[in-house]
């Protein structure tokens, strides 16, 4: 079998995205003041008085250090409807999601939490499954599949199609990956493995060496990096960001049918499709899945569930997922199963991703030791 690879090992990628730790310079801080000299010393006798006053103490308080920014919370707080004429009990409300038979830990919250939200004003059967991730406790790592992105330099062993051994005991989920090489030609990295270079004004989810997620179009990507101490381990990319820094993008706003984003075979707008976003902070991912819904009605789904940063994973009914794994019948020395799935009928195969390989790319959700 062919050496599995996981996005460990930084390395040079393309597009000027940094592949290394950068430290910059930082100026030279200027050495303190010396204390003011000490009072002269009074030697007197046990009937005398001291007549020299004691030296001026100075008035001026140090500044006070610069307090920590509050830690976000998680799991995130709930959130209002978008629309209240399609809203359902239970629309923006968190509840922990667990693989089948498990249980929380005591004292902690889960390591994920499930919500729902029907962001349409006038059709109801529009809804996003979402699923809140604890990045302090959880990785996001990526897989390249065996056939998908193509390339012609990337060596087949480099591209296994299957979650690491080494991770099976921790895996907690899969969900798919990006668009097809044909569907835009995406880029995406894996360590020193660039399977396809990155377009300026695609939207990158970049997985960084600090075990950070960043999402942002390539070409701010690219100036933010640059001074940011961590490798960049592997990136993937997607059409143009739905939502950045809050904003929906602008021309998802138009009239214009939104190709960019996907379409059904027969040129349908609303589809199955699906998100990666990041809550302010980064401390929270958030992925969504929305069934009979546009990019924009995803967009403002994502926006709303908290993301400030949102990009359309992929779309259509064979080719979104989010899997749950657990412990099978063989227990802990046989491989993990698929528990449950975020929404019904999602479609996959059994023991796809951890002992038969897949052949497009995928993101898996591992606990963190």
């Amino acid at each position: 079998m062919a050496p599995r690879r996981l996005v460990r090992v930084g390395g040079p990628l393309a597009g000027g995205i940094v592949a290394a730790v950068l430290a910059g310079c930082a100026p030279a801080v200027p050495a303190p003041a010396p204390p003011p000299p000490p009072g002269p010393t009074v030697t007197a006798e046990p009937t005398a008085t001291p007549s020299a006053e004691p030296p001026p103490q100075s008035t001026t308080a140090p500044p006070p250090a610069a307090a920590a920014p509050p830690e976000p919370p998680f799991p995130p707080a709930a959130f209002p409807a978008p629309a209240a004429r399609t809203a359902r009990p239970g629309d923006g409300l968190w509840f922990p999601l667990l693989p089948a038979g498990a249980a929380l830990e005591a004292g902690a919250p889960a390591l994920l939490y499930r919500s729902e939200i029907h962001p349409d004003p006038r059709k109801p059967q529009v809804h996003v499954a979402l699923v809140a991730v604890d990045l302090r406790r959880v990785a996001l790592n990526l897989v390249a599949g065996t056939l998908e992105p193509r390339s012609a330099t990337v060596p087949e062993d480099h591209r296994p199609g299957l979650v690491p051994a080494a991770d099976l005991p921790d895996l907690l989920a899969v969900l798919n990956g990006g668009f097809m090489t044909r569907h835009g030609t995406w880029g995406m990295a894996i360590g020193g493995d660039v399977f396809l270079p990155p377009h300026d004004d695609g939207c990158t989810v970049a997985l960084l060496g600090d075990g950070s997620v960043r999402i942002r179009t390539q070409r701010d990507l690219k100036g933010e990096l640059g001074a940011a101490p961590a490798a960049l381990l592997a990136f993937r990319q997607t059409p143009p960001c739905l939502v950045e820094k809050g904003e929906v993008l602008a021309d998802l706003l138009g009239p214009d049918k939104p190709r960019r984003w996907g379409l059904s075979e027969t040129g349908g707008v609303d589809i199955r499709r699906s998100a990666l976003g990041l809550a302010e902070g980064g401390r929270t991912l958030i992925y969504g899945l929305g069934e009979w819904i546009g990019p924009r009605a995803l967009a403002e789904a994502m926006r709303a569930a908290g993301a400030v940063d949102a990009a359309e994973l992929d779309v259509n009914w064979s080719f979104t997922r989010f899997l749950l794994y657990g412990p099978g019948p063989g227990g802990s020395s046989a491989p993990p199963e698929v528990t449950a799935t975020l929404i019904p009928k999602l479609k996959h195969a059994a023991g796809q991703y951890v002992t038969k390989p897949a052949e497009r790319d995928f993101f898996y959700l591992k606990r963190r030791r």
